[in-house]
């Protein structure tokens, strides 16, 4: 019982008036997503998909250039799509260790706020069709890991 006293105090933190569970989803969000960027690091090829984003933009360049020159179009945009599909092959890898995981993680984190009877973390005051008046821990979840993607993707140099 002490264990989910815990639980329940974590979720509904909400030091300097913020909205009960913000403060313990943006804590989730940055150590969960850290977790992932960095096994997406050790799991991958960085040099090779550095290698796959730089010839991806040169090919971007060369198609802009060779806008009317059909053939070469077709070359380019066939040697494009190869070096997406080994781009995608090498971003397999990490999903195959993370995704598990993850889903329990979402199942915990869904019941902890449950639990702690928090619903809408964040609300917008209008109830919009099919989201209703505010977002849950999914959504806030949601977008401080795409915030915390970027960030962490930038300060460990991740491709």
């Amino acid at each position: 019982m002490v264990f989910l006293d815990i639980v329940i105090a974590f979720a509904k933190w909400s030091p300097l008036g913020l909205p009960p569970g913000l403060v313990s989803i943006f804590i989730v969000s940055a150590i969960l997503t850290l977790l992932l960027i960095f096994v997406y690091k050790w799991t991958t090829n960085q040099k090779e998909m550095e290698e796959n984003k730089k010839r991806q933009k040169e090919i971007q360049e060369e198609l802009k250039q060779n806008k009317d020159n059909i053939e070469k179009t077709k070359e380019l945009s066939s040697e494009l799509s190869t070096i997406a599909m080994k781009s995608l092959k090498l971003s397999f890898k990490p999903m195959l260790f993370t995704f598990i995981p993850v889903i329990i993680i979402f199942a915990l984190l869904k019941e902890m706020y449950k639990v702690a009877e928090i619903g809408n973390i964040i609300y917008w005051g209008k109830n919009i069709p099919i989201v209703g008046d505010g977002g849950g821990w999914f959504f806030c979840y949601f977008v401080l890991s795409l915030v915390f993607s970027i960030i962490f993707r930038k300060i460990f140099k991740i491709h």
